[in-house]
């Protein structure tokens, strides 16, 4: 063998020798590596959560510590930090050769990775001197995640309702599973009012009414409306009281679309039945007429339409008068006295009539009488306080006297005394009179016979003489007659 083969055999035999001692020492470190993965997952509020993990790989029971973590994008990872140590698969406690972390990203992310750089170490806590950086990307991100609704805004929200105008009866439930959003509340009315007719007419007034709402913790609602025992209507309304037209008058406002079940806006956000009914089979006028006589002879009229309008005719003796009550309002017509019979009427229709009468609490007037010799006293007393002065006129024969008496007080009128026996007292504006004598005494002076007794007896006398007179005269006619 020559000299240069020999040295080529040397050479090769260095370059095998140094080519094994480097597979030799770089054998641990190309054995060993971190595995980082990640999968990301939509959430509900539009973000994108990513679940982070980093793998031991199991190198013969030793364990790894992260030295560095570079994310991208840069938002924190939750459960991953520089430091954090990394077990052997083979390790008995806890999770077994993995750390795990949670980053969550925007929605429209398409990619993410994690970089994890580390350093080994053996199991008794002896530095290798090996470190290791690896690369994870994360799997599903589609940059499509979008916040998915957790409420429904009112200003979208759809509804479902029931509707039984007849019985003044509705529900009103909101549509879908979403509640209605925090803080918002959609109100709903239901409203029955006083009609004309059974069919739609004007003017109307409201009855009765209910208010309920649908919001965050209240997904269905029941309304209950009393119905008036008359014609009605019946209304189902987008909105709360202050919605509610009273009364609702021809050429007025309207519910319209508002009515849910509408063919528009708002009320067609409600699938059901049109919110809307008319019906009921008697009047809602229920005229009245009461009377509440004073005791002078005045009267107030009372008059009441009930739950609806009503115009009144009432007359009497000088009236005649039209009268128009309010829907459940009155009025009173005060009448004076001596009207006699008042008559009240609706659309030629009587319905009452009233002649005064004195009322049973009314007192009396009383009359006390005194009598002399010469004259006659006449004492009236009115019946009390808080009754009217009471006119009256006094009559003794030819004598008449005014007495005007109040407020529980009296007044006396005196007469000459005369033949006459009997006083009358009557009253004007009532129906009432007082009667009383005129009573001798019994103590009068007896005179002798004068006056109007005497010239009557003179005048028989002065008869007597003239007829004994005519007598003679006749007489002695007759005898000279005789004689011839």
């Amino acid at each position: 063998m020559n000299k240069p083969f020999r040295r080529l055999l040397s050479l090769a035999g260095v370059m095998l020798l140094g080519m094994l001692a480097a597979l030799v020492a770089a054998s641990p470190a190309a054995a060993h590596h971190t595995r980082v993965s990640g999968a990301a997952v939509c959430q509900p509020d539009g973000a994108y959560e990513i679940t982070w993990q980093v793998n031991n790989g199991s190198w013969e029971n030793r364990y790894a510590q992260i030295t560095k973590l570079v994310a991208r994008p840069q938002e924190p990872i939750d459960g991953i930090k520089v430091g954090s140590a990394i077990s052997a698969d083979t390790d008995g406690d806890g999770p077994k050769g993995v750390v795990t972390g949670v980053q969550r990203v925007p929605g429209t992310t398409t990619s993410a990775t994690l970089t994890v750089s580390a350093t080994w170490f053996e199991r008794n806590g002896d530095r290798i001197g090996i470190s290791s950086t690896d690369v994870g990307h994360a799997a599903g991100l589609k940059g499509t995640c979008k916040e998915t609704p957790q409420c429904v805004d009112m200003a979208q929200a759809t509804y479902k309702h029931t509707f039984d105008g007849a019985k003044g009866r509705a529900t009103v439930e909101l549509a879908g599973d979403l509640p209605l959003c925090k803080d918002q509340k959609q109100e709903f009315l239901l409203v029955s009012y006083f009609a004309p007719s059974a069919k739609v007419g004007w003017p109307q007034y409201a009855y009765d009414h209910d208010v309920a709402a649908i919001d965050a913790k209240h997904r269905k609602v029941e309304l209950k409306a009393d119905v008036p025992k008359c014609y009605t209507q019946v209304d189902l309304v987008w909105g709360g009281k202050g919605e509610l037209i009273t009364p609702m008058v021809e050429k007025g406002k309207r519910y319209g679309d508002k009515k849910l079940g509408s063919k528009g806006k708002p009320g067609k956000r409600s699938a059901g039945p049109l919110g809307a009914y008319n019906g009921g089979a008697a009047s809602c006028a229920q005229p009245k007429a009461t009377f509440a006589p004073a005791c002078d002879g005045s009267v107030v009229v009372h008059l009441s339409g009930g739950n609806y309008p009503v115009r009144f005719r009432v007359t009497a003796t000088g009236v005649d008068r039209a009268v128009g009550v309010p829907a459940g309002k009155s009025v009173e017509l005060p009448m004076r006295a001596g009207a006699g019979l008042i008559v009240v009427t609706e659309r030629g229709k009587e319905v009452a009539r009233y002649l005064w009468s004195r009322p049973s609490t009314c007192g009396l007037p009383t009359m006390s009488t005194e009598s002399t010799c010469s004259e006659l006293k006449v004492t009236v007393k009115h019946p009390g306080k808080g009754m009217p002065p009471m006119e009256a006129v006094a009559t003794y024969g030819t004598q008449e006297k005014k007495v005007t008496p109040s407020d529980g007080g009296s007044e006396t009128v005196v007469f000459a005394a005369g033949r006459g026996r009997v006083v009358n007292v009557v009253f004007s504006g009532y129906d009432y009179k007082l009667i009383g004598e005129y009573e001798d005494p019994g103590t009068c002076d007896k005179l002798p016979t004068t006056g109007s007794m005497t010239a009557r007896i003179g005048s028989v006398g002065v008869l007597m003489v003239a007829v004994g007179a005519a007598l003679i005269v006749f007489v002695r006619r007759r005898r000279a007659s005789t004689e011839l």
